[in-house]
């Protein structure tokens, strides 16, 4: 057990080093003898089990903004992250019933996203490569979009907590746990 924390403490500490070294634009590279361990426990599915933005639950988030504060009822929430050697791919489903006008809708939002991946210490830069985005209300489409690469560059830090997965980016924070729903 001794053992398992000093490793730990060993790895926040380099993750950190990491982190402060200055961005000069290298090629630095992380080792391949951190690198294909520390890929292997992040390969695989993992399923959302927590996810806020700012500390409010991101279907807070979400229905403020993507239905325009439109009151989205029994809400269902739903995001898989498949980790592939270099790929991530990411689902996203979020369904229920909204409030308009004209009465209630039923409600549905798909997500879809391929985004490569490269592993640092404590941090992943990702970068979406093609996806595709769509709403339905009552089972009719409303709204389609579909997207390639924008060549942006996005770091993401990372790290484990117990069997979660804890990934931060900014204000936004989400807990993963191994497998999918």
């Amino acid at each position: 057990m001794a053992a398992k924390k000093l490793n730990e403490e060993r790895d926040r500490l380099a993750a950190s080093l990491a982190a402060s070294l200055p961005d000069s634009g290298g090629g630095y590279q992380v080792s391949s003898a951190f690198t294909a361990p520390e890929r292997r426990r992040l390969l695989g599915p993992w399923s959302m089990e927590e996810h806020r933005v700012e500390g409010l639950p991101y279907i807070d988030t979400f229905a403020r903004t993507a239905i325009r504060g439109a009151q989205l009822l029994e809400c269902v929430y739903a995001s898989i992250y498949d980790f592939r050697e270099s790929l991530c791919v990411k689902i996203v489903r979020i369904s229920g019933l909204v409030d308009l006008p004209e009465g209630r809708a039923e409600y549905l939002y798909r997500l879809s996203v391929a985004i490569s991946w490269e592993l640092g210490r404590g941090f992943l830069i990702v970068r979406p490569e093609l996806g595709y985005q769509s709403t339905s209300l009552d089972g009719k489409a409303a709204a389609v979009k579909e997207f390639s690469s924008s060549g942006e560059r996005t770091r993401i830090d990372y790290r484990f907590e117990g069997s979660s997965l804890i990934l931060e980016e900014g204000a936004d924070f989400k807990r993963l746990t191994r497998g999918a729903e």
